[in-house]
């Protein structure tokens, strides 16, 4: 179970990393926001229609599902699914519809769990839970004459690709692009779809899935993209229209589609692996030289952090030969003294240890 988390700046610089727990819980599944222009005493009947749609799209993981009979008479009286709702100030401009533009208030729209439940079962679209496999994105550029070249992680169509992806309750990881991943992943390969390369740069992400996109901005300003979706074993293409927000809309629902439709009831993400605790851990450089030493024992065979907490970060360790192999390579190699070991409520194990270099 993945603790809350502490220290905020540690918690930035790893974000990126998180792509190694192979899955990730995803949040607010059953509520769902939009962007309005005023208050209402009670939100309209095609704002509740459009929020049932969200959330019955967000849960089930697939968009066909707003076409079953049952949901389509649902949809019918929106306000029977509905729990609570609120409306948040922003300073989001909108248009109010007769010329003027107004700053625009969040309208949050939480509905029933129960009930939604009970109506994906009569869709025979049944929930497919709050643990999601983690789609990690690759996206490369051209505007206008420059060079190909990444686009940054801190891009405004990363940010807009992630609400989206948000929206269809699927998590999205982003590289870091730091030396590693651009010596692991040339731009050229990147550009070329070349598989090999890019699920090899990927590898250290540990992702369920890898979207790759490339994006061509015009000297109007358009943008012409196309995608590639690495699944399994699958090679899925795209070639979205529109603008650019609606290709991402375009690519991002297709996407979810395919990554998440083909779970259904399979989709059982249990945790295994021993469990440790180090301490210790006061900036990325430390996790960074923590992560690469526990990789390195011979008995590990793969290494997923599961939190942060203060000082302390915590892994899920898969070995050959289970704790004694990996104490008797800790004392080969002792930049890790070991403290008390913990147990917890559920029996389980946590095994302690204090980061020392």
């Amino acid at each position: 179970m993945i603790r809350k988390l502490g220290n905020c700046l540690l918690i930035v610089m790893l974000v990126g990393l998180c792509g190694l727990t192979q899955a990730a819980t995803v949040k607010g599944l059953y509520s769902a926001d939009m962007l309005v222009p005023e208050q209402l005493t009670q939100p309209s009947n095609e704002q509740l229609q459009q929020g049932l749609k969200a959330v019955l799209i967000k849960v089930s993981g697939r968009s066909a599902v707003v076409n079953r009979p049952a949901v389509r008479q649902a949809l019918q009286q929106p306000s029977a699914w509905l729990n609570q709702f609120a409306y948040q100030a922003t300073q989001t401009p909108i248009s109010a519809g007769d010329g003027r533009e107004v700053l625009g208030q969040q309208l949050v729209l939480d509905y029933d769990r129960v009930l939604i439940d009970q109506l994906l079962q009569q869709a025979d679209m049944p929930s497919i839970g709050h643990a999601r496999p983690v789609l990690l994105v690759w996206l490369a550029q051209q505007r206008s004459q420059t060079a190909r070249d990444y686009v940054a992680p801190e891009s405004d169509i990363y940010t807009e690709l992630a609400d989206q992806a948000r929206a269809r309750g699927i998590p999205v990881d982003i590289p870091l692009f730091d030396l590693n991943d651009q010596t692991a992943l040339d731009v050229s390969d990147l550009w070329g779809f070349f598989r090999q390369p890019i699920e090899q740069a990927s590898a250290r992400y540990q992702p369920d899935a890898i979207l790759v996109g490339r994006l061509i901005q015009s000297a109007g300003g358009g943008w012409q993209t196309e995608w590639l979706l690495l699944h399994a074993a699958t090679r899925h293409s795209m070639k979205p229209t529109g603008s650019l927000t609606e290709q991402l809309q375009q690519v991002v629902n297709e996407s979810a589609d395919t990554v998440l439709a083909s779970l259904g009831q399979r989709f059982n993400y249990v945790e295994t692996g021993l469990q440790l605790e180090v301490a210790n851990i006061a900036n990325i450089a430390d996790y960074l030289q923590l992560q690469d030493y526990l990789q390195q024992l011979p008995p590990v065979e793969a290494v997923r952090m599961t939190g942060v907490e203060a000082d302390r970060v915590y892994f899920r360790v898969e070995t050959q030969g289970g704790v004694a192999s990996l104490d008797q390579a800790i004392r080969l190699d002792p930049r890790l003294a070991p403290m008390s070991r913990l147990q917890r409520e559920d029996d389980t194990t946590v095994h302690s240890y204090r980061w020392q270099q």
